[in-house]
């Protein structure tokens, strides 16, 4: 088995060999390597303006320290998908205390208000593992590295896209300096190995809900409790209440729900996939996606964010929606990057006149003070394994927080485009990476 992994690895060298010597060896041409992301839209709830909602999503920029490995299935409708009785059985759910448990979550007052606001999201998880079987999502991402579908063609190359992505070129977003460690053929065994394991998928699940029946729920619940005081204390509470109720009461909240899966990719998946292409070029009939590979699941994180309407805005309520919804959407990737170690992204540090500057900001949810080490790329030979090593550490300055935010540069002067961070920049150099730590 080892000898046959062996002559499957060399056979795809060869074939990225002949690419890399066909292309200039220019430093400056060098990137970092970068997660891979594909995302989803979970579908399938009626809510106030959610045609509008949907196509704002649709209309997000895909985060720019992502490699972009969305394919054609971008979203799933949850009535598809809805859990069988056996099912909740099999998974040890009951959906009549699940429900209990959420009727409970609100008074009696608060329920009626509230009806239609609150989005049952306890099953939805599992709907989306249901998704993942039935469309076997793993291995279509696992396709579109190994360009597959492309088989049958005379030029195939395996590691086409690996090699595209494991020695990048520089952009506006990754800075032309990312050029601070070891590169070469023995890296794209490696990459094959680091580029594939970190591959992502994002489901996302939106609703928009009206502000007032929630601030009514709360009013009536905090009106019932103040009418048992006394008559003094009553008064004070009731006006408190009415207080807080018309504060509150106004606009629009954007609720994102998100679910991170990571592709689990191994040395037996590798070796597999080699058995699989082997016998396909001996003529076996054989298919690839017999090919088993699966996820593993990362974590959730929510978010949500305030819709308001003033007659001092320019924007139209259309555009105002537009802009909370992927204002939204950016915050909850914000908190998977920030909770979630392996889906947080690096990003090359520029020096100039002494100072450290990086190109993130309050998209990434910097808001200043935030802490960052600085690493040292090390390729191990042996191995053909990439590591980082901290040798500094820096901090968002709060002066200087690049505001990158979906619509923030409209009607204001030119920004920088850079945040500014706090350390000693005498032992660093452009394109070093930095990461965010807790």
């Amino acid at each position: 088995m080892k000898n046959k992994k062996n002559i499957f690895i060399l056979s795809i060298l060869m074939f990225t060999i002949q690419l890399v010597t066909a292309q200039k060896s220019k430093i400056e041409e060098k990137k970092y390597q970068r997660s891979s992301l594909h995302n989803i839209l979970v579908v399938g709830e009626s809510f106030e303006n959610s045609d509008l909602v949907t196509k704002n999503y649709e209309a997000w920029p895909f985060p720019e320290k992502y490699n972009d490995h969305r394919i054609e299935l971008s979203s799933f409708d949850r009535s598809d998908y809805t859990l069988t009785d056996e099912e909740r059985e099999a998974l040890g759910i009951n959906k009549s205390e699940t429900n209990k448990m959420i009727n409970n979550a609100l008074s009696g007052a608060a329920s009626n208000a509230t009806a239609g606001a609150i989005s049952n999201n306890s099953e939805v998880q599992y709907e989306i593992d249901k998704f993942i079987n039935e469309k076997k999502l793993p291995f279509e991402l696992v396709s579109k590295w190994f360009n597959l579908d492309q088989f049958d063609q005379e030029d195939y190359n395996p590691m086409k896209l690996i090699q595209d992505r494991g020695a990048y070129s520089a952009s506006a977003q990754q800075i032309a300096e990312a050029k601070t460690t070891t590169r070469g053929i023995n890296e794209l065994q490696n990459s094959g190995k680091n580029l594939i394991k970190n591959t992502f998928v994002v489901f996302t699940k939106m609703n928009f809900v009206s502000n007032e029946p929630i601030a009514l729920a709360i009013k009536q619940t905090t009106d019932a409790a103040a009418n048992e005081l006394s008559s003094l204390a009553r008064d004070l509470a009731l006006k408190g209440s009415e207080k807080i109720y018309n504060k509150t009461k106004e606009g629009y909240s954007v609720w994102t729900t998100a679910w991170l899966y990571r592709l689990d990719w191994t040395e037996k998946t590798w070796s597999e996939l080699g058995e699989i292409i082997k016998a396909k070029r001996n003529g076996e009939d054989i298919t690839f996606a017999s090919l088993d590979v699966n996820f593993e699941f990362i974590g959730t994180e929510k978010a949500s964010s305030l819709v308001t309407f003033s007659l001092k805005e320019k924007r139209t309520e259309e555009q105002i929606i537009e802009l909370s919804t992927i204002r939204n959407v950016d915050q909850v990737y914000a908190k998977l990057q920030k909770n979630h170690d392996v889906f947080k992204p690096k990003s090359p540090i520029i020096i100039e006149d002494g100072e450290i500057y990086s190109k993130i900001g309050m998209k990434e949810g910097l808001e200043g003070g935030e802490n960052f080490e600085v690493l040292e790329e090390i390729w191990d030979s042996e191995t053909n394994d990439i590591t980082y090593k901290k040798i500094a550490s820096i901090k968002v300055d709060k002066k200087q927080v690049w505001d990158n935010r979906y619509g923030a540069s409209e009607g204001k002067e030119k920004e920088l485009g850079k945040t500014l961070f706090k350390g000693k920049a005498k032992n660093l150099a452009s394109g070093m990476l930095i990461r965010q730590i807790k």
